[in-house]
């Protein structure tokens, strides 16, 4: 009897089953984040290359052309939907442009670069342009952070400086005028202290939500009556500390605006729900992006540099290299990171 009590195993009691688990449990909590970093680490890397190729194609176009891409180039109208002459949504758009040098040159040909492309068929119409449709909704891996979570095509946006609209005011222009007449000798700044491209969260696509790369519009009219529309005025930054900002948070707040919930869609329309961005608002900004336009936002208003990268933002520099942005930087160091030629003088440690 004896020999087979010492033959009998002995089974695991309950208390010990639930330490066993406890420490798995343990182990996974203290295993996750390391994954987690390791992963966000390699999206990082991958975001970072995507800008870098950006910055040699900007210099590989630039030493072609004579100047750099234009950020919103005037066509003439072939949609009947828009008056004769309205660029603001049917230019293309700086990474349109730059495609040959991307190696994209077979979606290049697909373009005809004859008529403008009216993006307001797009996403909120649930039509996409007729005439360029085929190169406009294919997607290019390049063009996309893996960390952006949103549901457009792009997630790089051409600087605009610390200009307010569209329009791109010597006083506050970045790498990007709107006719590309600009090369590098214009930088005057140095190609390493002023951002050509930046991250900007795509949009949510969903109008039931707001998402970082979302913009309220329709916000109260305070947006439209900054006194030169470039923003790094002391007498603009006034009045949107003052009067803007304010608005457009209570706006937010209040939920007494839509969102325009689009941003990124298309890689090839040259305005602000898609391609471009401005230096109104510090990375990451806790206040969101809003505009006074109507139901796109398309022209004016807070386009912010935001990612999903823990703590800034990646910005591609004018000499082709890569900087991550923290969301600290002071508003005035980003300010002067935003234009090429306002005679600022950056240190090395200043961001």
């Amino acid at each position: 009897m004896s020999a087979v009590l010492k033959r009998r195993r002995r089974a695991f009691t309950l208390i010990e089953l639930l330490v066993v688990i406890a420490i798995i449990a343990v182990l996974i909590a203290l295993l996750l984040p390391a994954v987690q970093a390791a992963r966000e680490a390699a999206r990082r890397s991958q975001c970072t290359n995507n800008l870098k190729q950006l910055g040699l194609a900007l210099h590989n176009y630039e030493s072609a052309q004579g100047g750099f891409p234009w950020n919103q180039k005037p066509y003439n109208n072939a949609f009947p939907q828009l008056p004769p002459g309205d660029d603001n949504g049917n230019s293309w758009s700086a990474l349109a442009l730059m495609l040959p040098y991307l190696e994209q040159q077979q979606i290049w040909n697909a373009i005809n670069f004859s008529f403008g492309f009216n993006e307001f068929l797009g996403p909120q119409s649930g039509k996409d342009d007729p005439i360029a449709f085929t190169a406009v909704t294919a997607t290019i891996s390049s063009f996309i952070c893996p960390s952006d979570s949103g549901k457009g095509r792009n997630s790089y946006r051409a600087s605009n400086g610390t200009n307010w609209d569209w329009w791109s005011r010597e006083a506050g222009a970045g790498v990007f005028t709107r006719n590309g007449d600009q090369g590098i000798a214009q930088i005057t700044d140095g190609t390493t202290n002023t951002i050509a491209f930046s991250e900007r969260n795509r949009g949510d696509n969903d109008g039931g939500k707001f998402s970082p790369g979302d913009v309220y519009v329709g916000v109260p009219g305070s947006a439209w009556g900054i006194p030169t529309y470039v923003v790094s005025n002391p007498a603009d930054q006034k009045v949107i500390v003052n009067s803007v900002i304010p608005d457009c948070t209570a706006a937010a707040k209040t939920g007494s605006t839509k969102t325009f919930d689009f941003g990124g869609y298309y890689w090839a329309a040259g305005d602000y729900p898609y391609t471009k961005m401005n230096f109104v608002l510090g990375p990451n900004s806790k206040t969101p992006d809003c505009s006074p336009w109507g139901d796109v936002g398309a022209g004016i208003g807070f386009y912010s540099a935001r990612s999903r990268h823990p703590g800034g933002v990646n910005a591609g520099m004018a000499d082709g290299s890569v900087r991550f942005i923290k969301d600290s930087i002071a508003i005035r160091v980003w300010y002067s990171l935003a234009t090429r030629s306002g005679g600022d003088i950056l240190s090395s440690d200043a961001y």
